[in-house]
């Protein structure tokens, strides 16, 4: 680390760092950088606003500095002139990195598509510079083969349902008011709704992209014995609520009902599976349900632990981020 870098040693900054084409936001929070301590990195998913993740922030700076930026197109960040593929994505992350001077060990927090997203960034930084690896909810290179859920969830926004409210995330959020406030504005930004659209052109190449790195069939394992924790929260329950809520509202015909109806009895069990393989990533893994959240977790649909402290210190459950005993850890 470079002496007295201020991405290192301030309590909290955020500016604009140029990348060489272009600029991007990045946020730092929490105690000053000794050297070779851990930071956590935090990588939202698909065309996610990163004030989704400020009541996590809110929880992990105090033990760990943590790092949040905006992707390119979003937020303060500047467009790039790359599309965004989970490649030009994770390489924009590294030159970011480079560029403010914050140097390995990183501990990656990823969510949903955030997962592919972070792998893209392991595939570059080869010499073991991530130590650890938080996974919530995350994709992987199978996800859409497996368990597709784009023709159910564009099904429901067919039927107006109204995914917010089936879901209980502003009865159960975590986020404060004020930034509440913010991520609701970061739904409506129109240029943020423009970049999230070109993020969904890129989704589906993107699987096929990381699966040809062949990450999960080497040996050692590409982590090697970094730790990697999986999340998983119960994202079949939430599904099974806007279904209900769909069929309640008389939408749907008696085929769509009984292809939707039949793709959520083996969701769970699937979802398990695909999570589980993550686990292929290292030799030192665990596998946590979380038990009373669904998939927006970082905003609070319900308690979930990020068990980063454990690969900090080894404790034993981790930051849970609004309840105790809301988890549950399956043995590597």
């Amino acid at each position: 680390m470079t002496k007295n870098n201020p991405w290192e040693r301030l309590p909290s900054t955020a500016s604009l760092v140029p990348i060489g084409t272009h600029s991007l936001h990045l946020t730092a929070a929490g105690p000053s950088r000794k050297p070779r301590d851990p930071i956590a990195i935090i990588v939202p998913g698909l065309a996610s606003p990163t004030s989704s993740w400020a009541a996590v922030v809110r929880i992990l700076s105090p033990s760990i500095r943590t790092y949040q930026y905006d992707r390119s197109g979003f937020g303060l960040s500047e467009d790039s002139p790359l599309p965004p593929t989970a490649e030009n994505i994770a390489l924009e992350l590294d030159l970011l990195l480079q560029a403010a001077n914050v140097e390995p060990p990183y501990i990656l927090i990823a969510h949903s598509w955030g997962g592919i997203l972070a792998r893209e960034f392991m595939a570059r930084r080869t010499e073991g510079g991530v130590v650890g690896t938080v996974f919530v909810e995350a994709n992987q290179e199978r996800t859409l083969e497996v368990l597709d859920w784009r023709p159910f969830v564009w099904w429901c926004i067919a039927a107006d349902a109204d995914f917010m409210e089936v879901s209980g995330v502003e009865r159960e959020r975590k986020l404060n008011d004020e930034e509440w406030k913010v991520y609701l504005a970061d739904l409506e930004n129109e240029r943020d709704k423009k970049q999230a659209a070109k993020e969904r052109d890129e989704y589906e190449n993107s699987f096929e992209t990381l699966r040809q790195k062949g990450q999960f069939e080497k040996q050692p394992p590409l982590l090697a014995g970094a730790a990697v924790s999986i999340v998983k929260g119960q994202n079949g329950a939430l599904l099974r609520k806007l279904f209900d809520a769909v069929v309640g509202k008389d939408f749907g015909s008696e085929i769509e009902i009984r292809k939707y109806g039949e793709f959520l009895k083996t969701f769970d069990e699937k979802d398990i599976g695909l999570q589980s393989e993550i686990r292929k990533l290292s030799s030192n893994s665990r596998f946590v349900e979380a038990r009373n959240s669904g998939h927006g977790s970082e905003m609070g649909d319900g308690p979930i632990p990020v068990p980063i402290e454990s690969q900090v210190n080894s404790k034993s459950c981790g930051t849970n981020l609004g309840a105790t005993g809301a988890c549950r850890i399956r043995p590597t």
